[in-house]
């Protein structure tokens, strides 16, 4: 029989804020979260670089073994694409993210318009594709979800270096002339930024009554390609993502993963449903199951520090729960369970008026694992008792998690990297 394998990710889960002396994730009460730590071993893991964005698809890719600095595509929005039902990018092409935003005059008064629901922001994006199809063949406005949409320009043919795209939620309260946005660094960037920035004039005058009334595209990338999870870590069984953020539905689609879209991206997220799903892929032919839960981090860029506290709680009852008692009746089937937050998203940094990216820092985050046959002497999951654990004196790499919880040979891992 197969044994089974667990990876649970609260994004954006750490922090270096404390309330005396003790983090979000301490304060929390999680008493599942804690049994695995004494049940099993912990220890710290780095997910991000010096020379990389400090954001989740850098960690998230490495932690599921590909290596980012060979794999990650120049920027998220290809990768989000990929996540939307028959929309292929050629390698030719261009995508960028595209938040809809609230300017108030050539102010960027909001990065993501008051969080624009979808109910409210679909109708806009299938407004502004009916009014500028004709006038700009050549771009496609696609709706992902909420304030997240994903630009496509074909035919571009050009390195997205090229291109200087300021990202919105670095730029609170930063003054822009819609008409030059986008900046281009060589002659044929600057032709493709002028077409863009017509885009979006065009689309702030179509906009200019509503809440959210400008569309701002960033992070531009090329095509996305990944090789199969199965043959790059040389795992034999079955696999799947249970989440609902485009860019890691993305890295799914892209690497052969099973990809089940749950719940949402806020705080006020289906966490039920996503212990839910995940039980029922481990209790019916699925070897490794990622269950994904984005509430954390965006509780934190919210700088709501009980929102955080409550996401945990939330994750240890429905998923973590649910997983520890499914694998307590048949501990035959226990490979190993992890959980581990991607990156650090610090609640100090926002509630001193940070950029959003800026909140993330690049710190070691903390990790437990539970498979049935190490224990140390940590007794519950938090960033300040983590160092103490097995793995706690030097950070070990996320390229090297698979091979931890099991799941990948550090043979497949590092050949496929180097």
């Amino acid at each position: 029989m197969n044994k089974k394998y667990a990876l649970i990710i609260p994004d954006g889960g750490a922090d270096l804020y404390r309330d005396r002396g003790r983090s979000p994730l301490a304060l929390a009460h999680t008493p599942y979260c804690d049994l695995i730590a004494r049940e099993g071993v912990g220890g710290v893991m780095q997910t991000l670089y010096p020379d990389l964005p400090k954001e989740s698809i850098v960690a998230q890719l490495g932690m599921l073994g590909w290596a980012p600095h060979t794999y990650y595509p120049n920027g998220r929005a290809s990768c989000e694409l990929l996540a939307l039902e028959d929309i292929r990018l050629e390698d030719g092409d261009l995508a960028f993210r595209a938040n809809l935003v609230r300017m108030d005059g050539p102010v960027l008064a909001s990065y993501n318009a008051d969080y624009i629901f979808s109910e409210q922001s679909a109708p806009l994006i299938d407004r502004l594709n009916r009014e500028l199809n004709e006038e700009f063949p050549e771009i496609e406005l696609y709706h992902n979800c909420d304030f997240r949409n994903t630009l496509v320009m074909r035919g571009v043919g050009m390195d997205p270096r090229c291109l200087h795209c300021p990202e919105p939620h670095e730029n609170h309260g930063v003054e822009f002339d819609v008409n030059e946005l986008i900046v281009g660094t060589s002659a044929e960037g600057r032709t493709v930024a002028a077409r863009i920035n017509s885009y979006l004039t065009r689309s702030h005058q179509l906009l200019c009554s509503e809440p959210a009334n400008m569309l701002f595209p960033w992070s531009p990338s090329r095509a996305f390609h990944l090789p199969s999870f199965n043959d790059h870590t040389g795992f034999a069984g079955r696999a799947a993502v249970v989440g609902s953020m485009d860019f890691l539905l993305g890295i799914a689609k892209a690497g052969a993963l099973d990809s089940f879209k749950v719940g949402n991206g806020r705080p006020d997220t289906d966490y039920a449903a996503k212990g839910r799903k995940t039980i029922e892929l481990l209790s019916n032919g699925y070897d490794f199951v990622v269950c994904h839960i984005n509430a954390p981090d965006e509780a934190s860029h919210m700088g709501d520090l009980g929102l955080k506290i409550k996401s945990f709680e939330q994750i240890d009852n429905h998923i973590v729960r649910p997983l520890v008692e499914h694998f307590q009746s048949r501990l035959e089937d226990l490979g190993g369970v992890m959980i581990v937050p991607d990156h650090y998203t610090n609640h100090t940094a926002v509630c001193g008026n940070s950029t959003r990216v800026a909140a993330h820092s690049s710190d070691p985050v903390p990790f437990v694992l539970w498979n049935g046959r190490e224990r140390d002497a940590i007794r519950s999951f938090d960033e300040d008792e983590a160092v103490n654990g097995k793995f706690g004196k030097e950070p070990v790499s996320h390229l090297d998690l698979l091979q931890l919880l099991g799941v990948a040979s550090c043979r497949k891992v590092v050949a496929k990297q180097s």
